[in-house]
């Protein structure tokens, strides 16, 4: 599974006003430079705290700068791996 795909397709779902969201194609790319406010970018990290399993109190003060701050964050916090993207989104509907 890609990082990006997972992560664009959580933030379409966090942002479904917006369903032509531009999709992010670099991990180093600042959120400020994207479609993604900070509100949109809580949800996303909620939601990826829900699909990798990582608790609460680890994400509630986290606030990546870029994806790849959250790539990282989830590498090093995560307590499951999800089976596909499908499968991921399905765990936070």
């Amino acid at each position: 599974m890609i990082f990006l795909d997972l992560l664009n397709a959580v933030a379409r779902y966090a942002k479904p006003a917006h369903q032509d969201l531009r999709p992010i194609d670099d991990v180093n790319t600042p959120f400020t430079e994207t479609d993604i406010d900070s509100l949109d970018g809580m949800m996303i990290v909620m939601y990826f705290s829900i699909i990798y399993g990582i608790p609460d109190e680890e994400v509630k003060e986290f606030h990546p700068k870029t994806p790849h701050e959250l790539e990282q964050f989830i590498e090093h916090m995560k307590m499951q791996d999800p089976e596909s993207i499908e499968a991921a989104m399905e765990m936070i509907k």
